[in-house]
């Protein structure tokens, strides 16, 4: 039996393990004072900026100079298909049954009049994209923060979104796959996360850019946008922080 490959995803939640036992001081307090880790986060932080700029920027810059816009709009739908039953799932869970419905209504629509979620009609009928994930999900029912986390290889994360990880893992139908005899499904999940990967790389290139090598200080202003985002899906209104994209768990189309 061959083991599956997704949950390699997991590796960062073993190497966080000795950061997680402290509590940070959550929502309403400065980003500094939810950070008690700060050191080790920004020397985690300097790894994964060396990593993008020496493998993931260059390989997403030469995706998107020979990948046709079409075919890049098309596989960020489908991206997006994939997504959409672990967002019914967590809205469910999360007792927002309107978004579930909306979530459910666009899995379906996509899957029969959108050539299996290839393109996007749903959004033409009413039915927008709405994230959300399994760290959202522990937000809403009381789960506290914890610490702010720079994961290697993830970025930015809390310990509750940890969980968040281990969550959505748990809900993802591909985590399964690698238990599966079928040559095909076993080489399909991981070629599927790398190419997510270095689509959501290229289709958020200007935001990403932008945070890692023009700011002045780019650990303080991923941790700020990460935190303010978190807050604005948690919260919602009442975070009072403006609505950040989402570059970080999501594709882009």
């Amino acid at each position: 039996m061959n083991f599956p490959s997704r949950p390699l995803r997991a590796v960062p939640l073993v190497l966080a393990v000795g950061l997680s036992g402290c509590a940070g001081a959550g929502p309403g307090a400065s980003f500094s004072e939810r950070d008690p880790y700060e050191d080790t986060n920004r020397d985690i932080h300097a790894f994964n900026v060396a990593l993008d700029r020496n493998v993931l920027r260059p390989v997403a810059q030469g995706y998107g100079l020979v990948t046709p816009t079409l075919f890049k709009h098309m596989l960020g739908n489908l991206f997006n298909q994939f997504e959409t039953l672990n967002h019914v799932f967590n809205y469910t869970l999360q007792g927002e049954i309107e978004p579930a419905l909306t979530a459910f209504g666009r899995l379906g629509v996509n899957t029969v009049l959108g050539a299996g979620g290839t393109l996007d009609p749903a959004t033409e009928f009413g039915l927008p994209q709405q994230d959300t994930d399994f760290g959202v999900t522990l937000g809403k029912h009381g789960v506290e923060e914890g610490a702010f986390l720079m994961l290697p290889f993830f970025g930015p994360s809390t310990t509750r979104d940890l969980g968040g990880i281990a969550g959505d893992m748990a809900l993802d139908p591909l985590t399964y796959t690698g238990f599966s005899a079928s040559d095909t499904l076993n080489i399909f999940s991981p070629v599927y996360s790398a190419a997510e990967i270095v689509h959501t790389r290229d289709a958020n290139a200007a935001i990403i850019d932008d945070l890692l090598y023009e700011s002045p200080d780019s650990y303080v202003s991923l941790r700020s946008v990460y935190l303010q985002r978190r807050d604005k899906k948690i919260l919602g209104e009442e975070a009072g922080a403006e609505s950040m994209p989402d570059i970080f768990d999501e594709p882009a189309e």
